[in-house]
């Protein structure tokens, strides 16, 4: 239930119908509030004036409840079970035997033995006597006399005049040139030729023939054929059916409906 403030305004006045309980509802086509028609409205005084001029009244918009239906989905994953037949592979080996010939070689060896000439050289020193020239230096030492000037110092007395009419006696020093010689040792070389020998190592080569003897190895190959059985590994293949299971995950998506209400203003 809803109390809806109802009201009518005439070009000449208001009807005032004042505040009726009603049940309102919603019309289908159009969306406009309608009274319910099994509850009728309480009566209410009617209050008439008049006006020489129109006035307006605010009055409250009425307000009706929207109902929809929103879509939601919901995905469920769940796991389905399938069977396959698969073809597997079995290898199996086995060995097969095989003879064959083969020619083996034999491998003989021999000694040849051979003689030739060497010459052999023999080495032999000798000493050789050389002569040869030699300077020999002779030092000699002489004396050489230089003359040089020297300053000797003398000291004599002397009067020395110290005022006031009195002298006094000083030893007075005075350095006086005097010649000086002195003997220079001077030395002098002069070459003087002497004969010498010594004695050079010469050395001769002299070649002398000798006889020798070799042995030279000597190597044969025969071949002789010989049965070997040789052993070939085989590899079969044989397929065998083998059931396999497997979870496949399945995905479905179901819609529910979910009502929401909503309030919506009326506009005049």
């Amino acid at each position: 239930m809803k109390i809806v403030h109802a009201a009518w305004i005439t070009g000449v006045g208001i009807a005032w119908l004042g505040w009726t309980p009603i049940q309102v509802m919603a019309c289908g086509n159009c969306g406009v509030p309608v009274a319910s028609p099994g509850i009728a409205p309480t009566p209410a005084p009617v209050i008439t004036m008049y006006a020489p001029a129109p006035q307006f009244v605010a009055v409250a918009p009425p307000t009706i409840e929207r109902r929809y239906l929103v879509a939601k989905p919901i995905v469920e994953t769940s796991l389905r079970e399938e069977r396959t037949t698969v073809q597997k592979p079995i290898y199996e080996t086995v060995e097969q035997e095989q003879h064959v010939t083969v020619r083996k070689p034999v491998v003989e060896t021999s000694e040849r033995t051979e003689t030739f000439t060497v010459r052999k050289p023999i080495y032999e020193t000798a000493e050789r006597e050389e002569h040869y020239t030699v300077l020999k230096p002779i030092y000699e030492t002489a004396e050489r006399e230089e003359t040089s000037t020297a300053y000797i110092p003398q000291t004599t007395c002397g009067n020395v005049y110290l005022g006031g009419g009195l002298w006094q006696q000083r030893p007075v020093t005075s350095y006086v040139p005097q010649t000086v010689v002195r003997k220079v040792p001077v030395q002098t070389v002069r070459y003087a030729e002497e004969q010498q020998v010594r004695k050079v190592p010469v050395q001769t080569v002299r070649y002398v023939e000798q006889q020798e003897v070799h042995k030279t190895p000597i190597q044969t190959v025969h071949y002789v054929d010989e049965d070997q059985v040789r052993k070939t590994p085989v590899q079969t293949v044989r397929y065998v059916e083998e059931q396999q299971v497997r979870q496949v995950p399945v995905t479905t998506v179901r819609m529910t409906y979910e009502e929401h209400v909503e309030q919506c203003r009326v506009l005049p």
